[in-house]
């Protein structure tokens, strides 16, 4: 071999050697292909993620491990690939050995420096990851997926005459203790599939959450038959989910749903799935048209009982600063609403979900607005210095009605505005975030400034950084906690570069000591809140405090 081919091989396997490393940059296993389709290279999580390992992939055709249902999809991607040079991700299952079922994206890429054969990437997929068919890039609650294809289902049966049965399971009573996270994986995964499997036409299944899933099914799958199915895979993994106690509820509902309009239809679905979720022992209804009965007498009994509890003089505002990690300055108050009721308060994780739940939490979020707006007005409960933060839910900004109204109490109180700030929660349940983005950046043009509440967390993604207009981010608690790690500190790092690349002043949450404002300070975050600086109170608010004290404790522990 001449030096000029000895100096080819070279490149070509430093070539390789980036690609892999790209590939790895996001995704599990990299694996080479012939023009067969046979796997002549496989390196990554192959056995941890999918069950099987290197030596079973080599020689073998990557088809024998594609589930069976996904093999004419596979078949076609291949084909895209060979005849463009490149796979865009395409969603597909794999089956290891055990019979464990994983749900993966594959991409590929044909270089030229490889004239026969091409390379593939797999990456793993939730089993509560967005449905393939779902190409936002948003992420929605699955429920909300889930009662969207039950409807498609009913409207489907109805056309052909069908009778559908939904079926419903709860494993959040299971204890998996310290199983592998790649093995739990693969038991839902295993879980989801069996259940698509006895689904009408083997893709009417969904998950609920984390530990819930449901599906529709014909006559020609009985809730027995689902159940044993189900039961299968329980004894599958029985073995394997090490200090694992596996306990079901479920439940099954008859689907005649003729005498319903859509809109009932969908608030009763809606209403049996969290019911099903919030207590599946205690379930009892057992048909759509009993499910939405019951909904609408609990609704309008809740709604009518809510409505009497946040009455203005009934709510009282909890505040708690933000303070700037340098300098002890406030930058607002947040105002926490808490409703009064004996001697004591509904505290915001009582009041928000039960708002939600029954529809009225756009209600009580122009409650909120409209007080504080007058509570700054006023000044006796509030400094003339002072900003506030008043929360407002991603569920709210969605109802025309809702955005009306909250232009028309903010055009009334314009000489304060500059001192508003909007603190957007549940920020996923924003369903348009082009139409979002047009509203909120109207309100910053009337001087109101806006933050994000919990970035990073499982309701915030990244990409909702870019679309908007916020001035402030909250970044969520965990990754606050998680910095008390090295690797953590990496992340939380990357991620107030980004907020600050992007013109955004960055706030951390949850701050209980001086080790963790430290850890703030170093990352680059510029405010916190939390108990370390002063717990929420009625009278915070009333006179502007400097925290200089606080941040002298915080560097004299850095210090030692």
């Amino acid at each position: 071999m001449g030096s000029g081919d000895a100096s080819l091989v070279e490149k070509l396997k430093l070539q390789r050697d980036r690609f892999i490393a790209f590939a790895f940059a996001g995704a599990d296993l990299l694996l080479e292909l012939n023009d067969e389709d046979v796997v002549t290279y496989s390196a990554g999580a192959g056995e941890a993620l999918y069950g099987i390992s290197d030596a079973e992939l080599l020689g073998r055709p990557l088809s024998d491990f594609i589930f069976t249902r996904d093999k004419d999809k596979f078949s076609d991607a291949i084909q895209r690939l060979r005849n463009s040079g490149r796979l865009d991700h395409t969603p597909l299952s794999m089956i290891g050995a055990s019979g464990a079922v994983s749900r993966m994206r594959m991409a590929g890429i044909k270089l030229p420096q490889f004239p026969t054969g091409y390379h593939l990437v797999l990456s793993r997929i939730s089993p509560l990851a967005t449905s393939e068919n779902d190409q936002s890039g948003q992420t929605a609650d699955p429920r909300v997926r889930f009662v969207d294809m039950v409807r498609q289902r009913l409207n489907e049966a109805n056309r052909l005459g069908e009778d559908y049965t939904l079926t419903m399971f709860d494993l959040s009573a299971s204890k998996f203790g310290g199983t592998e996270p790649a093995l739990l994986q693969s038991f839902f995964s295993t879980l989801h599939h069996t259940l698509e499997g006895c689904s009408v036409r083997q893709s009417s299944a969904g998950a609920l959450n984390e530990r819930a899933f449901g599906l529709v099914h014909d006559k020609g799958m009985s809730s027995g038959d689902v159940h044993e199915k189900v039961n299968e895979v329980f004894r599958q993994f029985s073995g394997k989910v090490k200090g694992a106690s596996l306990k079901m509820h479920s439940a099954s509902l008859d689907m005649d749903d003729s005498a319903m309009s859509e809109e009932d239809l969908g608030k009763a679905l809606t209403f049996i799935i969290n019911g099903f979720v919030r207590d599946s022992a205690k379930f009892a209804i057992k048909s759509l048209a009993e499910g939405a009965k019951v909904a609408v007498e609990d609704t309008l009994v809740r709604v009518r009982n809510f409505r009497k509890m946040i009455r203005s003089d009934k709510l009282t505002f909890f505040f708690q600063p933000m303070v700037n990690v340098s300098t002890g300055t406030v930058l607002a108050y947040e105002a926490f609403g808490r409703i009064a009721h004996d001697k004591g308060f509904f505290a915001p994780s009582q009041i928000i979900p039960f708002a939600t739940d029954v529809g009225v939490i756009g209600e009580f979020d122009l409650m909120a607005v409209r007080k504080a707006v007058d509570a700054m007005k006023a000044g006796a409960d509030i400094s003339s210095l002072a900003s506030v933060a008043v929360n407002v839910s991603g569920t709210s900004l969605g109802n025309p009605a809702f955005y009306h109204s909250l232009i028309k109490i903010l055009e009334e109180n314009k000489p304060v505005l500059a001192r508003l700030v909007l603190e957007i929660t549940d920020v996923a349940r924003i369903y348009n975030l082009d139409e979002a983005r047009r509203l909120l950046a109207r309100i910053k043009r009337m001087g109101v400034r806006l933050s994000l509440d919990d970035f990073g967390s499982g309701g915030a993604a990244f990409d909702i950084l870019k679309i908007l207009p916020a001035d402030y981010v909250k970044i969520d608690r965990d990754y606050i906690f998680d910095a008390r790690e090295k690797r953590g500190r990496s992340v939380l790092r990357a991620m107030v570069s980004l907020t600050h690349e992007l013109g955004m002043t960055a706030i951390g949450e949850c701050i209980e000591d001086s080790t963790m404002l430290n850890i703030l300070k170093d990352v680059g975050v510029e405010y916190a809140q939390g108990f370390f600086f002063a717990p929420p109170a009625v009278d915070a608010a009333r006179k502007i405090k400097y925290y200089k004290d606080h941040i002298k404790v915080a560097e004299t522990t850095a210090a030692e």
